[in-house]
C-alpha cells in the first residue's frame, strides 16, 4: 500500500480519591448488618448514643414546658376576657343608671327652665335693639353732614361765578392778545418749515445728479474689464478642447498554461485486472465503479500506481511542463508526464534540496485545501457525514495553513522515522518500533502543550478536543526532475482522498482525516527513503534509481466543545506560527496569472471635466472681474445713500428746531395770558367747580369707610350681648339640672384601666415563661456542646466519603496467616487514642456501611486506565475507542480468598486507520487530595502489609462509591 493513516485516541485521566496514610480502615454504623453482634457493638459510639438521648430528652422537655406556658397564657387570656365583660356591664349600667337620672329632675324642672328661656329672648331683644338705634344715630349724622358740605360748596361757587361775569371785558381781552400770539407763532412756523424743505430738496438734486455721473463713467469701466476678461476665457477654452498625445501603459493580462486533470483515464489490462486495494472499509479488492456516487471520483486511484506512465491516453492538456503549470486548485482528475517537455529544475542524486521540499509542501498545502474546499462546496454530503457529531454540519471549514510551527513538527517527524529506520508503509507510531516519545502524537503532544493549557484555562467549564492525525504516502520519480515528483505526488494524492469518497456510507480514513473541520495545521515531511526501504515487497517502488520519499501529513487542530463559532475564533488566532510557503505559492500563481505594463502614445479628447480644469483659473479671472464690477457699483450706491441719509438727517433736524421755537413761542403766550388773568383776579370757574367736587367726593368716602366700621361694630356687640346672655342661660339651667357626663367620664376611665391591668398581667405571665424556656434551653446546650466536643475528638481519625465513614485508629497490629492479611478493629475508650484491643478477623476489603436502615455495598474492584498517548489506528472510517489490555496491578482479595486485577493498561496497538485522534480535556475537571486528619506520632507507625491493605481498601471503597479514574471523550 502505498498510502496509509492513524488515527491516535488519547484518554485524560481524571483523577479523584483520597490519600489515606497511617492506620487500619475500620467503619462504623448505627444498625446491625450482617456483621458479629459484639463486634459491631463495640463500634457504636457510646458519645454519640449519649448526645442523642440527651437531644431527645432536651426536645420532650422543652416542648413540655412551651407546651405548660402556652396553656397558662391561654387561661390568663381567657381570665382578662371574662373580667373585662364583666366590668363593662357594670359600667355601661352605671352609666344608664345615670342618664336615667338627669332625664328625671329634666323633667321635674321643665317649668323653671322655660321661664329662664323666656327672660334671656327678651333681654336679648332689647339690648340689640338699643344696639341698632346707636348705629342709626351715627349713620344720621353723617348724612348731615354731607348735606351741610355740599350746600357750602354750591354757595362758594356762586360766588366765583358772580365775580367772573364782573370781570368778563378784561378777560376777554387778555384772551384776544393770547390767540394773536398763538397766530405769529404758527405763521413763523411756516415760513421757516417751508424754508428747510427747500434747502432739503435742492441738496438733494444736487447729490443725485453727482451720482448719476460717478454711475455712467464706473459702469463704461466694468463693461471694457469685463470684455477683457471674456475674451481671455475664450481662447484659454479652445485652446483646452483641442487634442493633444500623452505617453501611457497598457496593462495586458497573460494566463499562464495550467495542466487540466483528466479522469477518464485509460490504463494497461493488467493495471485493469490489477486494480487498486485503497483503505476503504467494506472493500477488500478493488472497488467496483458502479459503487461510487460520484463516477469521476473512480479513475483517481490510478493515482496510486508509482508511476503516471500507465496513462495510455495523455492528453496535452493534462501534462504540465513546469511546476508553474500545476494546478493549485485540486479538482479530481490526474496528471501525465511527458520528459521530454520537463522544463523544471532537476534533484541530485542526494535528494530534495530545502528549497525543492517547500515548493512541494507548497502544491501539497493548496492541494490539500482545494480538496477540503472543493468537497464542501460540491459533495457537502461527505463532508457532513465525517463532521456531523463536532458541529461543522453546513459549516464551511477554515483553511490549513504550512508555517515554521508545522515545519518543526515535520521535520522532527521525518528525523524520527529514519533514526528508527521505519519505512513508507509504517506510520509514525509505536507499532512502528519506535518508543512513545518518538511518535508523532508525542511530538505534537510537546508542541501544543502550552497551547491546549491556556485554552483549557480559557474555556472552563467546556470541553477542548485536540484534532490530531496523521496521512502517509510514498513520492518518487522516474525521472529525477521536481515536476516529475510533483506529478507522482498530485496523482498519489489524488487517489488517496478522492479515490477514497466512494459513497457516505464508505469513506477511506484518508479523506476523513483531511475533511476533519477542527484541523487547522498540517505538517507535510520528506522522509527519504534507504535502498533497504525501497527492496521491500510492496514498497510500491518501481524505479530506484532516483530518490523516493515517505511523505507524511500531520493535521493538527481543536475543537471547542462541539461549537463551530468558538472553533473558527481559535483557528483565526495567531498562534499556529508563521507562514513559510507563501512565496513558493505567489511565485506559481503570478505564472499562472499576472498583468504586464507595455508603454504607449495615445490621443486624447478633453472631456468637458479637462476643458473645465483647463479653464478653471479664467473663468475664476472672469467671475473676479464681474464681481469686482458689482462691488464698485455697490459702492457708488452705498456713498450715494449716505449722502441721502445725511441730507434728510440734516432736514430733520431744521424741522425739529422750527418747532421747538413754535413752542417755546406758544409757551411764552400761555405765560404772559395766565400772569394777566391772575392781576384781574379771575378765577377759573371749572378748575373751581371740579375742587369743590373733589373735596365733597372725599368726605362721602370717608363717611362710607366710617359706616362699614360702625356697622361690623354694632354687629360685634349684638353677637356678645347673645353669647352673655347664653351663657347666663345655660348657668342658670346647669343649676337647676346639673350635668352628668363628668361622672359618664370617669366610669369610662376606670373601665380602661381595668382592661390595662389585665393585659400587663398578660405580658409579664409571657416574659416570665420565655424566660423559663430560654434557661433550659441554655442549661441543654451547655450539656450537648460539652458532648459535641468529645464526639468530635473521637472523629479525628475518620474520613466521610459521602455516606460512608472510614476510621483511622491509632495503633494496628496486623497478624498474617501468610495468604491473607488480618486487621485489628479496636474499641476506642479514649477520645484522643484508640487503643489496638478488640477481636482480630480476616479481612480481604472493607465492608463499605451506609447510613442507618441501608445494607453493605459490596466491593467493587477499580479499573485504572492511564493516559499512554496509545496510538490506534483501525481500517475504517468511524472513530473507535483504544484496545484496552489488563496488566498485572494492585491484586484485591476478594471475600473467599481469591484475588482479582484492580487496575489495568491502555495500550493501543497503532494500525493504519483513517480517524482522527481525539484528546478531550474537561477543563473544569480539578483532581483533589483529602488530607488525612492529624495524629499522634505513635499512630502514625505501622508496618508494609498495614500500608498495603491501606491502599487496597481505598482503591476498593472508590470504586463502590463510583468515583471515576478517567474518562475518554470521544470525538467523533
Amino acid at each position: 500500500m502505498r498510502n496509509s493513516n492513524t488515527n491516535n485516541w488519547r484518554s485524560t485521566a481524571l483523577i479523584a480519591g483520597a490519600i489515606l496514610t497511617a492506620g487500619v480502615v475500620t467503619t462504623t454504623s448505627t444498625t446491625d448488618v450482617h456483621a458479629d453482634n459484639s463486634q459491631n457493638n463495640a463500634q457504636v459510639s457510646n458519645g454519640q448514643v449519649t448526645y442523642d438521648q440527651v437531644r431527645a430528652t432536651a426536645d420532650q422537655q422543652l416542648a413540655q414546658l412551651q407546651s405548660a406556658n402556652d396553656s397558662k397564657e391561654a387561661q390568663q387570656a381567657t381570665a382578662n376576657e371574662q373580667s373585662n365583660a364583666a366590668d363593662l356591664a357594670q359600667t355601661n349600667a352605671q352609666i344608664d343608671q345615670l342618664k336615667a337620672s338627669h332625664a328625671a329632675l329634666e323633667q321635674e324642672q321643665a317649668g323653671a327652665i322655660a321661664q329662664a328661656q323666656a327672660s334671656t329672648t327678651a333681654s336679648i331683644e332689647a339690648q340689640t335693639s338699643a344696639a341698632n338705634a346707636e348705629y342709626q344715630q351715627q349713620i344720621n349724622a353723617q348724612q348731615q353732614n354731607e348735606a351741610t358740605q355740599r350746600a357750602a360748596n354750591d354757595q362758594q361757587y356762586a360766588q366765583a361765578v358772580s365775580q367772573a361775569a364782573e370781570n368778563q371785558q378784561a378777560v376777554a381781552d387778555i384772551n384776544a392778545q393770547y390767540q394773536q400770539a398763538l397766530s405769529d407763532a404758527a405763521n413763523t412756523q411756516t415760513s421757516q418749515a417751508q424754508a428747510a424743505a427747500n434747502n432739503y430738496n435742492s441738496a438733494v438734486a444736487k447729490e443725485n445728479d453727482t451720482y448719476q455721473g460717478k454711475l455712467s463713467a464706473q459702469k463704461a469701466t466694468n463693461a471694457e474689464n469685463i470684455k477683457n476678461a471674456e475674451a481671455s476665457l475664450a481662447s484659454v477654452t479652445a485652446n483646452a478642447n483641442k487634442p493633444y498625445e500623452v505617453a501611457t501603459t497598457n496593462d495586458v493580462a497573460v494566463t499562464g498554461r495550467v495542466a487540466k486533470p483528466q479522469t477518464d483515464v485509460k490504463v494497461p489490462a493488467y493495471v485493469t485486472k490489477y486494480g487498486i486495494h485503497l483503505e476503504v472499509r467494506g472493500y477488500n479488492g478493488a472497488i467496483p465503479v458502479s459503487d461510487y456516487t460520484y463516477p469521476e471520483f473512480a479513475n483517481t486511484y490510478y493515482g496510486e500506481y508509482p508511476d503516471s506512465a500507465v496513462i495510455t491516453n495523455k492528453a496535452a492538456e493534462s501534462t504540465p511542463h513546469d511546476i508553474s503549470e500545476m494546478p493549485l486548485d485540486f479538482q479530481p482528475g490526474l496528471l501525465s508526464y511527458d520528459a521530454k517537455n520537463d522544463h523544471s529544475e532537476k534533484v541530485s542524486a542526494d535528494g530534495l534540496t530545502a528549497d525543492q521540499v517547500q515548493v512541494l509542501r507548497a502544491l501539497a498545502l493548496s492541494w490539500e485545501n482545494g480538496f477540503r474546499n472543493n468537497v464542501f462546496k460540491n459533495y457537502r454530503e461527505f463532508y457532513n457525514v465525517v463532521n456531523k457529531n463536532d458541529g461543522f454540519v453546513n459549516v464551511a471549514p477554515v483553511d490549513l495553513v504550512s508555517t515554521d510551527f508545522t515545519d518543526n513538527i515535520a521535520n522532527q517527524v521525518v528525523a524520527n522515522r529514519t533514526k528508527y529506520n521505519v519505512d513508507n508503509n509504517s506510520h509514525t507510531v509505536k507499532d512502528s518500533g519506535m518508543p512513545t516519545e518518538a511518535t508523532y502524537s508525542s511530538i505534537i503532544n510537546n508542541a501544543t502543550q502550552n497551547l491546549k493549557k491556556n485554552l483549557t484555562s480559557e474555556f472552563n467549564g467546556k470541553t477542548v478536543y485536540t484534532d490530531v492525525n496523521e496521512n502517509l504516502t510514498t513520492m518518487q520519480a522516474g525521472t529525477p526532475t521536481l515536476l516529475n515528483y510533483a506529478i507522482n505526488l498530485y496523482n498519489s494524492m489524488q487517489g488517496m482522498y478522492y479515490g477514497e469518497l466512494v459513497n457516505p456510507t464508505h469513506i477511506g480514513g484518508h479523506a476523513v482525516n483531511l475533511l476533519r473541520a477542527g484541523i487547522r495545521t498540517v505538517g507535510i515531511g520528506f522522509q527519504k527513503l534507504t535502498d533497504e526501504m525501497t527492496a521491500k515487497n510492496g514498497s510500491g517502488v518501481s524505479d530506484r534509481k532516483n530518490p523516493s520519499y515517505a511523505v507524511t501529513f500531520d493535521h493538527v487542530g481543536f475543537n471547542i466543545d462541539h461549537d463551530a463559532n468558538l472553533t473558527k475564533e481559535v483557528q483565526n488566532r495567531n498562534v499556529w506560527g508563521t507562514s513559510t510557503v507563501d512565496a513558493q505559492l505567489n511565485t506559481i500563481k503570478t505564472a499562472q496569472y499576472h498583468v504586464n505594463k507595455v508603454p504607449g502614445t495615445k490621443t486624447v479628447t478633453p472631456t468637458a471635466t479637462d476643458v473645465q480644469k483647463a479653464t478653471a483659473s479664467e473663468q475664476q479671472k472672469l467671475a473676479d472681474v464681474k464681481a469686482q464690477a458689482q462691488q464698485s457699483l455697490d459702492a457708488l450706491a452705498s456713498a450715494h445713500q449716505a449722502s441721502l441719509n445725511k441730507l434728510e438727517q440734516q432736514y430733520n433736524d431744521a424741522k425739529a428746531q422750527v418747532k421747538a421755537n413754535y413752542d417755546v413761542a406758544v409757551t411764552k403766550a400761555a405765560s404772559v395770558r395766565d400772569a394777566a388773568l391772575k392781576a384781574t383776579g379771575v378765577v377759573d370757574l371749572q378748575a373751581y367747580k371740579a375742587q369743590l367736587d373733589s373735596a365733597y367726593q372725599n368726605l362721602v368716602k370717608a363717611d362710607q369707610v366710617a359706616a362699614q366700621k360702625l356697622a361690623a361694630d354694632r354687629d360685634a356687640k349684638i353677637t356678645n350681648i347673645k353669647k352673655a346672655e347664653n351663657a347666663k342661660l345655660d348657668a342658670k339651667i346647669n343649676e337647676l339640672v346639673p350635668s352628668v357626663d363628668p361622672q359618664i367620664k370617669q366610669l369610662q376611665d376606670q373601665h380602661q384601666a381595668v382592661i390595662a391591668h389585665g393585659d400587663a398581667v398578660l405580658a409579664e405571665l409571657k416574659a416570665e415563661n420565655k424566660a423559663a424556656y430560654n434557661k433550659l434551653a441554655e442549661q441543654f446546650n451547655v450539656q450537648l456542646a460539652a458532648i459535641q466536643r468529645r464526639e468530635d475528638a473521637k472523629r479525628a481519625n475518620e474520613v466521610r466519603l459521602a455516606n460512608n465513614t472510614v476510621v483511622l485508629p491509632s495503633a494496628v497490629k496486623v497478624a498474617n496467616d501468610g495468604n491473607v492479611d488480618t486487621v485489628a478493629f479496636p474499641t476506642a475508650s479514649n477520645p484522643l487514642q484508640a487503643e489496638t484491643t478488640g477481636r482480630v478477623q480476616t479481612v480481604s476489603a472493607p465492608s463499605i456501611v451506609k447510613t442507618a436502615t441501608q445494607t453493605p455495598i459490596a466491593v467493587a474492584p477499580v479499573v485504572t486506565t492511564v493516559n499512554h498517548a496509545a496510538e490506534n489506528t483501525v481500517k475504517s472510517n468511524e472513530s473507535s475507542a483504544p484496545v484496552v489490555t489488563q496488566t498485572a496491578a494492585v491484586a484485591a482479595t476478594t471475600n473467599n480468598g481469591t484475588q482479582i486485577s484492580v487496575a489495568s493498561t491502555a495500550d493501543n496497538k497503532a494500525t493504519k486507520a483513517d480517524n482522527s485522534e481525539k484528546s478531550v480535556v474537561k477543563a473544569d475537571t480539578v483532581a483533589k487530595k483529602q488530607t488525612p486528619a492529624k495524629k499522634s506520632e505513635s499512630s502514625q507507625k505501622v508496618d508494609q502489609s498495614s500500608m498495603s491493605i491501606v491502599a487496597l481498601a481505598a482503591t476498593a471503597l472508590l470504586g463502590t462509591l463510583g468515583i471515576t479514574y478517567s474518562s475518554k471523550k470521544r470525538h467523533n
